[in-house]
């Protein structure tokens, strides 16, 4: 396999701990008082949307690229996707001012980041055991 078809694969990644996390939400030994369950479940909620079109443009995108452009690209993915936040607060009809609308998007953005680097991090760990596995062979 090459990076580029893992790469595509790896895109789902959120989805699938998404739903892990939105099972474990539903337990009775976990519940929603995990943070870290109920964050990654709030991420889902609030971001599947624009990671939707996200994920839609990079799996095209990446059809036609070399592994070293895919992975230079995905380092940037998480700032790339910051902007597609902007419109969270607005369609989730939270009302309030300005700022509050401002303070929301910033806080998303943090989370974004924390999530997105975390997700490549996971990306990057999964592609070295693959490798380690010879299972996969990068193209020079």
């Amino acid at each position: 396999m090459s990076f580029g078809k893992y790469f595509r694969i790896a895109l789902f990644f959120p989805y699938l701990i998404g739903a892990i996390a939105a099972a474990l939400a539903f337990t009775t030994e976990f519940g929603v008082k995990n943070d870290l369950v109920f964050f990654t479940v709030f991420s889902i909620v609030f971001a599947g949307i624009p990671y939707s079109a996200f994920v839609a443009y990079a799996f095209a995108w990446s059809k036609s690229r070399s592994d070293s452009e895919i992975k230079k690209a995905m380092w940037f993915a998480p700032l790339l996707f910051l902007p597609l936040l902007i419109i969270v607060p607005f369609i989730s009809g939270s009302s309030g001012s300005f700022l509050q609308a401002m303070a929301s998007i910033v806080i998303l953005w943090g989370f974004a980041l924390a999530y997105g680097y975390a997700y490549v991090l996971l990306t990057c760990g999964g592609w070295a055991l693959i490798k380690k596995l010879g299972l996969g062979s990068e193209k020079t």
